[in-house]
């Protein structure tokens, strides 16, 4: 879905200005298929043969890899929504899940709370696991909050994050989110993620 939003911004002098400025925001949550594209899961038909979607598996934090499972089980649920600023890309996600955070010098990869984001500097770990070189790490930002949302989210073992899109392009950027994470698989080993 594609908005058109006037937004102020100070010109060169320091006036306000406002300008059209086109802004992509996912309807619902998307999943990186096998052919390295997204998919949006509003759209699914009745009846998928073989879809695959990738997944960063931590369950055992010694080995993290990269797989793609086939698509069985869908949860449908209603919760608010964050709209996050990634980089330049707009995304919606449910505000009660996590997100995968690092910087690219120091330290590992870890899960925190979409609610424990707001300027605070946190940048997330961006890495498609079919076309990246090397992992980038822009900054998020929440930017607004929907109050009930009706989502659908393809059911993860613990573990498991979710590899999603945060735009169109064929090979997309795609960052890591997960709904429920235990203690000792909230770390990431940052030199075995990529």
């Amino acid at each position: 879905m594609m908005l058109n939003i006037l937004i102020p911004r100070k010109n060169y002098i320091g006036n306000e200005v406002a300008f059209l400025q086109k802004i992509q925001y996912n309807k619902l949550m998307r999943i990186l298929t096998l052919d390295n594209r997204p998919y949006d899961l509003d759209h699914l038909p009745e009846e998928v043969d073989d879809m695959r979607f990738a997944i960063l598996d931590n369950s055992d934090p010694a080995n993290p890899d990269y797989h793609y499972i086939p698509l069985i089980f869908l949860e449908s649920f209603n919760a608010p929504a964050l709209v996050l600023q990634i980089g330049d890309a707009r995304i919606k996600m449910p505000m009660d899940w996590q997100v995968l955070i690092g910087e690219p010098d120091v330290g590992d990869l870890e899960m925190l709370p979409l609610t424990s984001i707001n300027d605070r500097g946190f940048k997330l770990f961006q890495f498609n696991p079919l076309s990246s070189f090397r992992p980038s790490f822009p900054p998020i930002e929440i930017v607004d909050v929907y109050q009930e949302v009706a989502w659908y989210a393809p059911k993860l073992k613990n573990g498991q994050m979710l590899c999603v899109p945060i735009n169109d392009a064929p090979q997309p950027d795609c960052v890591y989110f997960v709904k429920d994470i235990s203690r000792n698989c909230e770390i990431v080993d940052y030199n075995k993620a990529w």
